[in-house]
């Protein structure tokens, strides 16, 4: 039996080509384009996501199923001694309390469900650090998450917030959605795991500019940082590529998932800027 291995959800975003030092699985939430049902990574795609959307097709998303949850469970838990789930954060989405359901009623003792207070990159890094602390024999647990959380900052950028609007996961920039519409905020993802307000510029290069400024004021806080690229659709990897080269190194670039694209927009841009490890 190996030792340990970690369990994901579609919603969070590696860098194209990363590999994971320990066994790593991933679960699909699905995907609802005009009535028809997708799973994320595995019956759609970024590309084909962003064209459907690109054609003014209705898309929605839904919790990964309960019998994919179940039949992952089953058949990974009795090949470790312990699996850590890490799942998007509980303000956005209701995958944890859905992925508990089925450990309670399994009784599966050696999976430890984590709320990553996190999505997309920002998991990745997380998900980074307690695999480093798993294979030095240092405990997990959700203090663990939550400190990993306070070193790093993801901020992005969209096309607009009419997705984010529709999907309801505005978090508390609810009270302040009728003034922002009108300019170009930049975004991220609070301690809390929610959606919040960073900065705001007048336009699209004011917000570049805004963003450019965040990451670097948050890289001058680590003596050795990382910094990560994520995009939507391929018509924006070149305002990425402007952003990140206003920076001595990148440590990869990811594309941004079908799950996330259905909320923000094909056209969103981010960067996590996380303390070395």
């Amino acid at each position: 039996m190996d030792s340990v291995a970690f369990i994901v959800d579609s919603t969070a975003d590696f860098p194209i080509g990363w590999k994971p030092p320990l066994d790593l699985y991933k679960l699909p939430l699905r995907l609802i384009v005009n009535g028809k049902e997708y799973r994320d990574g595995i019956d759609i795609d970024s590309d084909r996501l962003c064209e459907l959307m690109s054609q003014g097709h209705s898309v929605s998303t839904s919790l990964p199923s309960m019998e994919d949850i179940i039949r992952l469970f089953k058949e990974i838990k009795d090949k470790y001694e312990q699996i850590f789930v890490l799942t998007v954060s509980q303000k956005l989405s209701g995958t944890f309390n859905a992925v508990r359901m089925v450990i309670e009623n399994l009784g599966l003792k050696n999976f430890l469900l984590l709320d990553s207070k996190a999505v997309s990159g920002k998991i990745f890094y997380i998900l980074s650090r307690l695999m480093k602390d798993a294979m030095e024999g240092r405990r997990i647990s959700q203090q663990s998450v939550a400190e990993y959380g306070k070193h790093c900052e993801m901020f992005f950028l969209l096309g607009s917030l009419d997705y984010l609007k529709k999907g309801g996961r505005i978090g508390k920039l609810s009270l302040l959605l009728g003034k922002l519409l009108h300019v170009r905020p930049v975004l991220k993802i609070n301690r809390e795991g929610e959606v919040a307000k960073a900065a705001v510029g007048m336009n699209q290069h004011d917000a570049i500019a805004k963003l450019i400024a965040l990451v670097k004021s948050s890289a001058e806080k680590f003596s050795n940082y990382l910094l990560y690229g994520g995009y939507g659709s391929v018509r924006v990897k070149g305002t990425l590529e402007q952003v990140l080269s206003n920076f001595p190194k990148c440590d990869g670039l990811a594309r941004v998932g079908a799950t996330i694209l259905a909320h923000t927009g094909p056209e969103v841009i981010g960067v996590l800027v996380g303390e070395g490890f």
